[in-house]
């Protein structure tokens, strides 16, 4: 693979710690792959000593795929290549007698979490959506920060911090009896095994002696700390990264983590990789001006070798539907007039509601469409009923599991019998599991109800069993004992519904097989490992290829990011939407201009913002202003559609060019005390 002169510096520099500042479309993956390569064939690294830890499970498999082009299979095998998440994991499952856990431990996703919480919250929690969703954030944000439930009890003022930091350690609790952990634990816990045990640290320094980190401008507090625990000994490491791109925040990502690196390495190699091979040199342009707005502790400035390329285009709708049109048009006469497939289009917006008015119109046009998945397969109800089973088979004390499936299909417990146990359950320190085989239950249960619940607790035993003896068979057998796909076709009714969710079992059975199988890239699994790693919706990313189809591509600004179209629509870039009114309302702007910036370096060819003056909100109507960012980009390379309103809102315009000249200031003030502090 021909590289550049800086990714070839980027390549071959391995004394010491080394920070990549790779831009959008500079080829860091290519530069990630180059350096496995030569830390083997030229450093003399051995290949079990090598980690490369990414974000998503697609990246990780693309890597070995492009790694196959060089290296033999065994050799890419040795090599530990996966998320932040997957490589906690193993920890944990390595050190599991150190920590004291139970081996069969299974995992809470996100959306359980939230159910969890909503049992264990007070009413005037538990009927607030935004409350919940805050207590979710601040126990994430706990735990990625180290706090235990004592300390956060200890610092608590408010009334709601203290009822926060009640149910925190109330969470915890059910977490430690029913043994599961949540996905913070899965970084938490090994890095904190790391930090206090010495003996640990030590042995999996020598086991990573090279680590490389892709998206580093994504890492949390508690990532950032882990990558630590793991390089510190001998600083042998290349983090690649881009503060540009730094847009999960909500998530608990620290941009500020690159910038902290000086500081914890001060022997810190910095190379800037800033030759983009995918935009046109007017859409960099557009890109740098825009994103110059922003602090910056490094500097950095895109540059392309390709032409010019065409002027950016803005579009001016009277209202949601009639921008829907335009853009739609405009996706039509490139489609015909000069040949752009549908899927070289993309249509990208910063939340899920605004696909809806662009959908209706995509569907009466007759223009196929595919919109990123709003729901993830394994948040479907018949993946996670299935997926429950499994837990229960694995790790009988999953309490959250037991709940889940003890009526499905319907075996008539209910509530109150369910309570019943709880109750008891809590009461005796045990788990459901453990309770329905308590000879004591007939105490405060009827016969008949006993005799049903026994005969569920006998389905997972004979599961289990089956699970040691044939576990290829296991899930074919649950489902079909259970008769899950009769239930299923009873409760749903719908035809076309039905037949998705079957498909859907298949699509499950079929990964499973796979998995246990393995293949040439990946190691044959274990039951337990299967649910874990479905949990953690790290599957392999062979097993979830779909076939590309000439569709115009839907998706958020978020979901955008590491992909590239010929043609990109970024729209409602009005004040509110595109920076949204939260983070005008907190004067947290830098991090929408960030979003934006992400939106712009996916455009290839040609680039378009929209927005529309009059937005029906909750039955009004709203008057729009076009968003400050639009005032940013250099207007020498945009083409204003020709509308009333910009004349009308002149005054306005002026009014936002002036809090934008404020902000600059500020920022430059701003600037030079943190680059002071750093």
């Amino acid at each position: 693979m021909s590289l550049n002169l800086t990714q070839k510096n980027a390549v071959e520099f391995t004394n010491g710690p080394c920070l990549i500042l790779a831009g959008a479309g500079s080829g860091k993956t290519k530069v990630i792959i180059n350096k496995i390569i030569y830390l083997i064939n030229k450093c003399e690294y051995k290949p079990d000593n090598i980690a490369a830890v990414t974000f998503t499970n697609k990246a990780a498999y693309e890597m070995r795929i492009r790694l196959s082009q060089c290296l033999n299979i065994s050799q890419i095998k040795r090599i530990t290549i996966s998320t932040f998440h997957s490589l906690g994991l193993n920890i944990i499952k390595e050190e599991i007698n150190e920590l004291r856990f139970n081996y069969n431990f299974t995992l809470l996703d996100e959306k359980d979490q939230m159910i969890l919480l909503k049992k264990i919250c007070k009413k005037e929690i538990y009927n607030s959506i935004q409350a919940l969703k805050k207590l979710n954030f601040m126990i994430s944000y706990w735990k990625n920060k180290f706090f235990t439930p004592l300390q956060v009890q200890l610092l608590a003022k408010s009334s709601e911090e203290k009822d926060f930091a009640y149910i925190y350690k109330e969470y915890n609790h059910y977490l430690y009896q029913a043994n599961i952990l949540d996905f913070d634990d899965l970084i938490c816990i090994p890095t904190l095994l790391l930090k206090n045990n010495k003996k640990i640290r030590t042995r999996w320094q020598k086991k990573i002696s090279y680590l490389l980190v892709d998206e580093y401008q994504d890492t949390n507090n508690s990532q950032y700390e882990l990558i630590k625990m793991l390089t510190n000994n001998n600083s042998s490491f290349t983090l690649v990264g881009d503060e540009d791109q730094s847009i999960y925040s909500w998530r608990g990502a620290n941009p500020q983590n690159i910038f902290l690196l000086r500081k914890d390495f001060p022997s810190l190699k910095i190379i800037t990789m800033e030759h983009n091979y995918r935009s046109s040199g007017r859409i960099l342009k557009a890109a740098n001006i825009l994103i110059a707005n922003n602090i910056h502790f490094l500097e950095k400035k895109l540059f392309s070798k390709l032409k010019y390329g065409k002027i950016i285009k803005i579009l001016i709708g009277e209202n949601e539907e009639n921008e829907a049109e335009k853009i739609v048009k405009k996706i039509i006469s490139q489609h015909f007039k000069k040949k752009v497939k549908y899927q070289d289009h993309a249509i990208l917006y910063r939340g899920n509601y605004q696909s809806r008015i662009v959908e209706k119109v995509l569907i009466k046009e007759n223009i196929p469409y595919n919109i990123s998945e709003k729901s993830s397969f394994f948040s479907r109800p018949e993946i996670k009923d299935l997926l429950s089973y499994l837990r229960i088979v694995i790790n009988p004390d999953d309490n959250h599991a037991f709940l889940r499936i003890i009526n499905v299909p319907s075996r008539q417990i209910g509530k109150i019998t369910l309570t019943k146990l709880e109750e008891w359950a809590k009461k005796t320190n045990k788990s459901l599991f453990q309770v329905c085989n308590d000879v004591l239950i007939k105490n405060f249960l009827k016969e008949k109800t006993i005799n049903k619940i026994k005969k569920f607790i006998l389905k997972i035993k004979k599961f289990t069993k089956l699970s040691y003896l044939q576990p290829h068979n296991v899930l074919d057998y649950i489902i079909d004992d259970i008769e899950y796909k009769i239930w299923l076709s009873k409760i749903l009714k719908e035809p076309d519904k039905v037949k998705n969710s079957i498909n859907n079992i298949y699509t499950l059975s079929k990964w499973f097989k796979n998995m246990l199988k393995g293949d040439d890239f990946e190691q044959p699994m274990t039951l337990s490992q299967i649910v874990t790693r479905m949990t953690i919706r790290d599957i392999p990313a062979k097993n979830i290829k779909e076939e590309q189809q000439d569709q115009v591509q839907l998706m958020t600004l978020h979901a955008s990011k590491g992909l590239e179209f010929s043609s990109v629509f970024i729209i409602g870039m009005c004040e509110g939407i595109l920076p949204n009114q939260k983070s005008i309302d907190n004067n947290n702007i830098e991090e929408e201009r960030r979003l934006t910036y992400v939106g712009i370096t996916r455009a290839k060819k040609q680039l378009f913002f929209t927005y529309c003056y009059k937005r029906n909100q909750y039955g009004r109507i709203l008057d729009m202003l076009p968003s400050r960012f639009l005032f940013e980009l250099p207007q020498e390379d945009l083409e204003w559609e020709k509308n009333i309103f910009l004349n009308q809102s002149i005054e306005k315009i002026k009014e936002i060019k002036s809090k934008i000249s404020n902000f600059k200031k500020k920022s430059k003030k701003n600037k030079i005390i943190l680059n002071k502090i750093f």
